[in-house]
């Protein structure tokens, strides 16, 4: 009787010693592809996600450290929710629309400058457009897979014309890179398109004559194209936010930030994402009023 109840207390102190033991550190990190698929092949995003991984977690001793990449959002979100993703990168207007709000904490994004706001532009031909009623019949180009694009043009329009882009424009063309837009643009191959003004602003450096071909119509702030946020739960949130706030101080970090045409890292905030749902909610009262119509 007495070698049963140790046998009993043996294992019980076995499984209880299992239950207690600790999951090893981790770091999966989410990115949205069709966000990024307008730097590079699929290949060398993911190869270049894989470096910057690896940079971000190798001086604190953190050997599972993985990304993934993700071309559907609501997978993307279900991983999240699961506990499967401890950070998540996406445009901010997605994640405002998809991810529960109380499962994300702050994080960290690749900008192109610190402390400077970048904007989405509406940008014409200059001396062609003046008001937003005089887009009908003129060829639109937007940047391929960026919704805030879109539903920034499509509010625009809808403040004056109340009807859909498909209704406005002669023609409507997605095109990959932001420097592809201006570029068609200036050469007239367009007339109206939506871009990022440091893209913009990049390009007028190249070539000054940009500038006096286009005007800007429109103006809507944001950080960057992705925002970045851990999930509330992940324990080393602060500790990776300390080694990413050192990322471009290290040669390797620069040229990693540069692939993503990206210079720096700036923290993402939860309460960011406020505007966007503003935004949106202003967006879908604009598309309310044009059904009603």
């Amino acid at each position: 009787m007495k070698i049963l109840y140790l046998l009993i207390c043996f294992f019980a102190v076995q499984v209880q010693a299992e239950q207690t033991k600790e999951v090893a550190p981790r770091l999966a990190m989410g990115f949205y592809y069709p966000s990024l698929s307008n730097v590079s092949s699929r290949t060398d995003i993911e190869l270049s996600l894989s470096y910057w991984v690896k940079e971000l977690t190798h001086k604190i001793g953190l050997e599972n450290a993985y990304s993934v990449l993700f071309d559907d959002i609501h997978a993307m979100n279900s991983a999240f929710e699961k506990g499967q993703l401890d950070m998540v990168i996406a445009p901010p207007l997605l994640i405002a629309n998809y991810f529960k709000r109380p499962l994300l904490s702050d994080g960290f994004m690749a900008v192109k400058q610190l402390h400077k706001m970048d904007q989405l532009v509406i940008i014409a031909r200059h001396g062609q457009l003046q008001a937003t009623e005089n887009y009908v019949g003129k060829r639109l180009l937007l940047p391929k897979n960026n919704f805030l694009a879109q539903i920034f043009l499509e509010s625009e329009v809808l403040k004056q014309s109340q009807q859909p882009l498909q209704q406005v424009f002669s023609q409507i063309d997605y095109v990959n890179k932001n420097q592809s837009i201006i570029l068609n643009l200036f050469f007239d191959k367009a007339d109206v398109a939506v871009t990022y003004a440091s893209t913009l602003e990049l390009m007028v450096e190249m070539n000054p004559q940009v500038a006096k071909k286009i005007t800007v119509l429109a103006q809507l702030p944001v950080k960057g194209g992705n925002y970045g946020y851990f999930h509330h739960e992940y324990a080393l949130q602060e500790t990776l936010k300390k080694e990413a706030s050192r990322f471009t101080s290290e040669p390797r970090g620069k040229q990693i930030l540069e692939v993503f045409q990206t210079s720096e890292i700036a923290m993402s905030y939860v309460e960011d994402l406020d505007s966007f749902d503003r935004f949106y909610q202003s967006y879908l009262m604009l598309k309310k009023v044009q059904a009603n119509d």
